[in-house]
């Protein structure tokens, strides 16, 4: 658990986040210099920024983190692979990405676990660290919400996320999700949370129900004290 009163130890635990479809060259410029400026723990940005943020970055001990198939969860398996393949020459060290819920919600819990479990064998060998964002959204309870953390777990994820904030599937993170998350997972895997965190307040609730890392783009106002804006994710 960090120190909440440590502002080095809060952005620490902050992936800072913009991956807006329209952000442009100016804009993720000033977004990887705040992730410097602050010290969070990555900047999370768009693949085609990903070598720009590599270079800028470079010293820094901020990390690269970017996205893979988001939002839309359903390229096929191969798509996805090939695509890994491509983010790993980009100089990213880590990726966020979501098993595809139509997978699972159509019964194919075997192909859901198959998709994650070979995510999760190529971006290993690629030393890249990957995230998976299970967007509770889309599941009817929580037994539903338990059973993807743990397949997820199994098959090795690194990180196991809520959601991704986005869309329909990208619920606001809750405590009681978190706790779902914590309580079905194991070492090595880690949770991570998103959605609609955007105050020290909130961090602090969610990282005290066994979220260790979060991704938002409220990072520079949670390390300020403030409160981001509400239509942040």
């Amino acid at each position: 658990m960090i120190d909440f009163d440590d502002r080095a130890q809060v952005a620490g635990a902050i992936q800072y986040t913009n991956v807006n479809a329209n952000l442009t060259r100016a804009e993720a410029v000033e977004h990887i210099e705040t992730c410097a400026r602050y010290g969070f723990d990555a900047a999370m940005i768009a693949p085609c920024y990903c070598a720009l943020a590599k270079e800028m970055l470079a010293g820094t001990g901020v990390k690269v983190a970017t996205t893979l198939n988001f939002p839309q969860a359903n390229d096929t398996l191969g798509m996805k692979l090939a695509a890994l393949g491509e983010l790993a020459k980009t100089g990213a060290d880590q990726f966020d990405f979501p098993p595809s819920p139509g997978l699972y919600l159509s019964g194919d819990v075997a192909g859901y676990a198959h998709e994650l479990q070979e995510v999760v064998r190529a971006a290993h060998e690629e030393g890249l660290v990957v995230k998976a964002m299970l967007e509770f959204g889309f599941l009817a309870d929580d037994a539903q919400k338990a059973e993807v953390s743990r397949i997820a777990t199994d098959a090795g994820i690194d990180w196991i996320k809520n959601s991704s904030g986005w869309g329909v599937g990208g619920i606001a993170a809750t405590v009681e999700d978190v706790r779902i998350l914590a309580v079905n997972t194991h070492l090595p895997t880690r949770v991570k949370v998103s959605g609609k965190v955007n105050s020290l307040a909130k961090m602090k609730a969610l990282f005290e129900a066994g979220a260790e890392l979060v991704g938002t783009s409220s990072g520079p106002a949670i390390v300020d004290g403030l409160v981001g804006a509400a239509e942040a994710y």
